[in-house]
């Protein structure tokens, strides 16, 4: 059992942490990461320790800080910190029936968690600037902490705290089940306002970069208060803009985590979005739209070309780069129907697949949607007018213009403009992890190659633009590893293996360091253990409740790829090996270059 939980801040009198003597900060500089320096100071002065001007001492009253154990009251107390970021906690209260209802959502939706243990729900809302709004909620588990505080993240634009994820893996409810102090956030605005940027450039930095980081601070002196004692290690999981978020804080604010495990993600966002302009213009030139009713000739055309070679045909393609498939085995030969494709529809497909570049240097922006995916298309193929995440960005955050039309898009020169207004705040592209990796901090990041919302292939080009510049592919992989995953769509599901405790997912067999991405994580940070491969499982179906078991993959480190070792049961993982496709280099080899495609 934990601690007995309670909020204990700095009385008059007491020696806080910016009264402490030299060798009291000197011994708290030599404790471990995670903030675990503090405890011997006795009692917590909110925001000295930030580095934040403005910040205020916080001394409770005299008849104010409660020491009394296990009540309600102690949570409470919440409300009289003094936290950075101008930031008011709106609400305290300890949550024992093990039901919660988020009645008063920003985003107007009421959810009815269930299972939950006791712990203390924070809400609160913070203001760095006199235009900013972030919500957030902090859940501390009163008996079952952990000890540890593993921060969700917000996926797409955000705009409401991560509840749940209705019996998938990830949401706060899953999370505080598991033990852990959790937190999220709204980011800044409200998920119902689709014009939150326009007019409020405040909103759009805590959106881009601020709210997560700011929050993260915030939740980690809040469990300090509540447990008199700090968590002993910080870690982050989340999956698209999520992912953006974790790379984020790895490359602008390595202190606030341990480790992150980064799922698919939208780091390179300005350009991803140029991508989807991209499509959107390709789609809808004369004759170009592919209706739906014709993905299915095109992810049979592909698996027949590409499927087996992994050694085995189930309908995945294991290492789509090696695919070597020609569009135009598909050009109608006569009367358009389903099973083909026409001109202009064969062209719009291979500028899906190509990606956008610059019409005056030729220079490319971004990769296009992978080879093997295309049975998940539909989105992409019915977006002919721009509406979908490209118009939340360059509508809503670049060009600040309602009536703003994706034809119109110039990829020299509005490119340029994205990039320099918003994607410099918000895209996570550094590739110097220096002090990320001299502080200790561990990244695995997942991406699926079958993903249908944001291009797959950046998350490798990304990885070997990182190694190359970290000098190599070993020194890289001693604090940071890539798994692709075949056959899974964007985050989650798919006809590949895709359940190994990503958010979104749905929940592993087992929670152990073979099958449980997070679990693996913790233990190369807690043990020194990295994961060589680990294990991701498929269910008979999708529902969040399904625990029978289809099949068992291999996910395998970046550049290895799974192959079917030609004789076992091809359901069953222990059946396939992690290989080096010989087109990229020695996995062993610690060249710059090695992982190169």
């Amino acid at each position: 059992m934990s601690a007995s939980p309670r909020f204990r801040v700095c009385r008059r009198g007491d020696s806080p942490l910016s009264e402490a003597g030299p060798a009291q900060r000197e011994r708290s500089s030599r404790q471990p990461r995670g903030g675990r320096g503090n405890v011997a100071l006795g009692c917590l002065v909110i925001g000295a320790s930030l580095g934040l001007s403005g910040v205020p001492t916080a001394y409770a009253d005299d008849d104010g800080a409660s020491e009394v154990r296990g009540s309600a009251a102690d949570c409470t107390s919440a409300t009289k910190l003094a936290l950075p970021g101008n930031t008011t906690v709106s609400a305290a209260t300890l949550v024992t029936s093990g039901t919660l209802v988020t009645t008063g959502n920003p985003d107007g939706v009421n959810l009815t968690l269930t299972g939950l243990p006791a712990f203390c729900r924070v809400q609160g809302v913070a203001k760095p600037s006199s235009d900013s709004s972030i919500y957030f909620e902090v859940w501390l588990p009163q008996e079952t902490w952990n000890g540890k505080f593993l921060s969700s993240g917000e996926g797409g634009y955000a705009g409401a705290p991560n509840y749940s994820r209705l019996g998938l893996d990830g949401g706060l409810d899953e999370l505080v089940r598991r033990g852990y102090a959790t937190a999220s956030t709204d980011t800044g605005h409200v998920a119902t306002d689709p014009w939150w940027a326009v007019g409020h450039p405040q909103k759009a930095r805590d959106y881009l970069y601020r709210s997560k980081h700011l929050v993260t601070v915030i939740a980690k002196q809040l469990i300090l208060a509540y447990y008199g004692r700090p968590q002993t290690h910080s870690y982050f999981n989340s999956c698209s803009n999520g992912g953006r978020q974790g790379l984020l804080e790895v490359q602008r604010y390595p202190e606030d985590y341990d480790g992150v495990v980064v799922g698919a993600p939208w780091n390179f966002q300005s350009h991803s979005n140029a991508g989807f302009v991209w499509d959107a213009q390709a789609l809808s030139a004369p004759g170009a739209a592919i209706p739906v009713a014709k993905l299915p000739a095109i992810t049979a055309s592909v698996l027949a070309a590409c499927d087996a070679n992994d050694g085995l045909v189930d309908g995945v393609i294991g290492d789509p780069p090696a695919c070597h498939w020609n569009p135009a085995t598909l050009l109608c030969n006569g009367a358009d129907t389903n099973s083909c494709l026409t001109q202009p529809q064969l062209t719009a497909l291979e500028k899906i697949y190509a990606g956008p570049s610059d019409p005056v240097t030729g220079a490319k922006i971004f990769p296009g949607f992978d080879i093997g995916g295309e049975a998940g298309w539909a989105g992409i193929v019915s977006d002919l007018t721009g509406v979908g995440l490209e118009n939340g960005y360059f509508a809503n955050l670049v060009f600040e213009n309602r009536n703003w039309n994706y034809s119109t898009f110039n990829f020299d020169t509005d490119m340029a403009y994205a990039d320099a207004k918003v994607g410099s705040l918000g895209n996570s592209i550094e590739t110097d992890l220096s002090e990320a990796e001299r502080r200790g901090v561990k990244i695995i990041q997942y991406h699926g190659w079958n993903d249908q919302v944001l291009q797959s292939a950046y998350s490798p080009e990304y990885y070997r633009q990182v190694v190359k510049t970290m000098g190599g592919l070993k020194k890289t992989q001693s604090f940071y590893r890539l798994f692709m995953v075949p056959g899974m769509t964007h985050c989650y599901f798919g006809p590949g293996a895709t359940s190994f405790g990503g958010v979104g997912q749905q929940i592993p067999p087992v929670r152990d360091a073979t099958h449980d991405i997070q679990t693996a994580l913790e233990r190369w940070v807690e043990e020194g253990i990295a994961p060589d491969s680990m294990i991701a499982t498929k269910y008979t179906d999708n529902a969040a409740t399904t625990t029978t078991i289809k099949l068992t993959r291999p996910l395998c480190v970046y550049p290895k790829v799974p192959r079917y070792n030609g004789a076992g049961d091809p359901n069953d993982a222990a059946s396939f090996s992690c290989v080096q496709p010989p087109t990229r280099g020695n996995g062993d080899d610690d060249d710059q270059d090695s992982g190169d495609d």
